[in-house]
C-alpha cells in the first residue's frame, strides 16, 4: 500500500525516499554530536590537559566538521599559547599575539562561536594563509575567558549549523574546565622565582627566559650561540626540574615569573 498525504493523495516514491534520507542524515548528525562529546569527556577525564589528550580532542573536533587544520589556544596574561595544533598552523608551544579577530572571538557574547568564510587567518602559517572556513569557539569557564578552539579549512566548506555550534560550545566548556584545573594545579605546585633560579643552571635560565617568545629550538640556539640539540636537552631538563608536562607549561611559568617580557 502506497503512503498518502493528509489529503489522501499518494506520495511519490521519490518524496518518500527523500524523507527517509533526510531522517537518516539527521539521525547520523545527532549521533555524531553525542559521540564527539562522550569521546572528548572520556579522553579529558583520563588525560587531563596533557598534550596527547588535547591533540586527540582537537582531532575529533576537526573530524566532526570535516576540516583539516586546528589550534587550541590557552589565554595567559600577555597572549595566547598554543596547547595543541594540527595542520599548517602555529605549532604547539608557540605564543600567538591576540589579533582583533581572536579578541573578538573570546569576547563574543554567550559563548557564541565566530564563523568566518573565505578569510585570511592569523593562525595559518606559510604562503597560503587563506581559509575557506574558520570557526573560532571561545573557551569560557566560570565566566572567564580561557582561550579559543579554532577549526579551519583551506577549501570552501559548509559552515556548521546551529546544533553543531551548540555541540562545539559544550566541547569548549569541557576543554576550558580542564585547562583551568591544570593552571590552578600548576600554580599551586610551582616553586617561587628564587627557587627556580637555584634549581636551573645559568644556561637553562637563558633557555627558560626565551620560552614565552614561542621561539623554536633552532631559533633559541641561534640566539644563544649553541646547537639546536643542546637547546632540546636544556628544555627537557627544565621540564624535569620544574615538574612540568610540556614546553607550553614551561613558557607559561616563565611568563608568570616575568621572563620574556
Amino acid at each position: 500500500m502506497h503512503p498518502t498525504t493528509p489529503s489522501g493523495s499518494p506520495v511519490a516514491s521519490s518524496d518518500s525516499a527523500r524523507v527517509t534520507r533526510t531522517r537518516y542524515r539527521l539521525g547520523e548528525s545527532s549521533t555524531a554530536r553525542w559521540r564527539l562529546l562522550i569521546d572528548a569527556a572520556a579522553m579529558l577525564a583520563d588525560g587531563g590537559a596533557r598534550p596527547a589528550a588535547l591533540s586527540t580532542v582537537l582531532g575529533k573536533a576537526l573530524a566532526f566538521l570535516a576540516l583539516d587544520d586546528g589550534v587550541l589556544l590557552q589565554a595567559q596574561d600577555d597572549g595566547l599559547f598554543v596547547r595543541a595544533a594540527q595542520g599548517p598552523v602555529t605549532p604547539a608551544g608557540a605564543r600567538v599575539t591576540p589579533t582583533h579577530t581572536l579578541l573578538a572571538a573570546m569576547q563574543h557574547s554567550q559563548q557564541a562561536a565566530l564563523v568566518r568564510q573565505d578569510v585570511v587567518s592569523a593562525l595559518r602559517i606559510g604562503r597560503e594563509r587563506q581559509a575557506g572556513l574558520e570557526v573560532l569557539v571561545p573557551l569560557r569557564f566560570d565566566d572567564k575567558n580561557r582561550g579559543i578552539l579554532a577549526l579551519l579549512g583551506g577549501a570552501a566548506a559548509v559552515p556548521p549549523n546551529a546544533e553543531d555550534l551548540v555541540t562545539l560550545q559544550a566541547l569548549a566548556t569541557l576543554l576550558a574546565s580542564v585547562l583551568a584545573a591544570s593552571s590552578q594545579a600548576a600554580r599551586a605546585a610551582a616553586p617561587d622565582p628564587a627557587a627556580v633560579r637555584t634549581l636551573l643552571t645559568p644556561r637553562e635560565l637563558q633557555v627558560f627566559a626565551l620560552l614565552p617568545s614561542g621561539m623554536t629550538n633552532a631559533e633559541m640556539g641561534q640566539r644563544l650561540g649553541i646547537a639546536t640539540g643542546t637547546v632540546k636537552v636544556h628544555v627537557e631538563r627544565i621540564l624535569h626540574k620544574l615538574d612540568l608536562g610540556d614546553r607550553t607549561q614551561a613558557a607559561v611559568r616563565a611568563a608568570d615569573f616575568g621572563f620574556g617580557a
